[in-house]
């Protein structure tokens, strides 16, 4: 029968990325660990891990036994130290970091529906990542896959972009379903943004809207709440991410231009946490990843279709074959 104490030493040896390294963190010496991941094996039916110049790689075997089994073992492991340390009972406090923008448009309506008790702090990916390791957060949402083995990465939903402007302030429906007509159109108006560097909005110019950048850029502001509420205000056109001014689209208060928002690759969101993960951590997160996605319908702008969302710009990326910029902020 294999046992429980030889999936944690391989859940450990997983994600340390060496046997010597798992051994350590389970308080193991490195041939008892060594001894058990071989019993482990029998039972599976073939190996688990490779050797390499840096430890050991999973196998695809072993790839599918952790899917399988690190998410119940951490709702163990927390269940356990909360008896450890007589708190079984009380309140779990959850803390979480994101942005500032992405805690107020997407976590707050996510935690809403759960009972979790929450403490939120705000920062960049890099700050956030900081407070994770060192225990000062539960759970991190963050832009980018951190590269640590000993974090939990869950995939959120991805964030598509939309070019936005005032409906006064829009162009025809003709010049906007032509993204060359719409570049010259732009040329000269006024731009919003939240930094003055625009990576992708510059890329959008070039690979699709057929200029460099030639926006007149009145206002740099470094929350794109902001920015959406200065696009709102008439003071200019922006590359906005969908949930940054899902609700001004919904209520009419900014049009999307066009489709060529679709051109660029959605913004991918990720929940990192670190191990184990209680019942409590894991229901928060399940929480933001079924409600991120759920955006309101925009209305329809100039030469604006009723496609779009999600799918639509996985296929616009597909499409373009470019590499967009990784940064997250435009």
């Amino acid at each position: 029968m294999a046992r429980s104490e030889w999936l944690r030493t391989f859940v450990a040896v997983y994600r340390a990325g060496s046997v010597t390294a798992g051994a350590r963190q389970r308080g193991l010496s490195q041939p008892a660990a060594s001894q058990q991941l071989a019993a482990l094996q029998q039972r599976a039916g073939g190996p688990l891990f490779t050797r390499t110049p840096a430890g050991v790689e999973a196998t695809s075997r072993g790839r599918e036994l952790y899917g399988r089994v690190a998410d119940a073992l951490d709702r163990l492991e927390g269940v356990l130290a909360a008896l450890d340390g007589g708190s079984i009972l009380e309140p779990a406090v959850v803390r979480v970091g994101a942005s500032a923008e992405y805690a107020a448009l997407r976590l707050v309506p996510a935690l809403a529906g759960t009972a979790a008790t929450v403490r939120l702090r705000f920062g960049d990916d890099s700050d956030l990542l900081g407070l994770l390791v060192s225990g000062e957060l539960e759970v991190a949402c963050l832009s980018r896959v951190p590269e640590r083995r000993d974090l939990s990465v869950v995939p959120l939903p991805t964030e598509p972009f939309v070019l936005v402007s005032a409906p006064e302030l829009a162009p025809s429906a003709r010049v906007a379903a032509d993204p060359l007509r719409l570049g010259a159109w732009l040329a000269g108006r006024p731009w919003v943004a939240v930094t003055v560097e625009l990576p992708r909005t510059r890329r959008l110019w070039s690979e699709v809207l057929g200029r460099p950048f030639a926006g007149d850029l009145r206002l740099v502001a470094p929350d794109r709440r902001v920015v959406s509420a200065a696009v709102a205000a008439g003071m200019g056109t922006s590359l906005l991410p969908r949930y940054a001014c899902e609700v001004a689209l919904a209520t009419g208060a900014v049009v999307p231009l066009g489709t060529v928002g679709d051109r660029v690759p959605p913004e991918p969101w990720f929940a990192s946490t670190r191990a184990p993960r209680s019942e409590t951590v894991a229901t928060v997160v399940d929480a933001v990843r079924a409600r991120a996605g759920a955006a309101p319908r925009p209305r329809a702008g100039p030469g604006h279709g009723t496609g779009g969302g999600d799918a639509a710009d996985g296929r616009a990326e597909q499409r373009s074959g470019a590499t967009w910029p990784t940064s997250t902020r435009w």
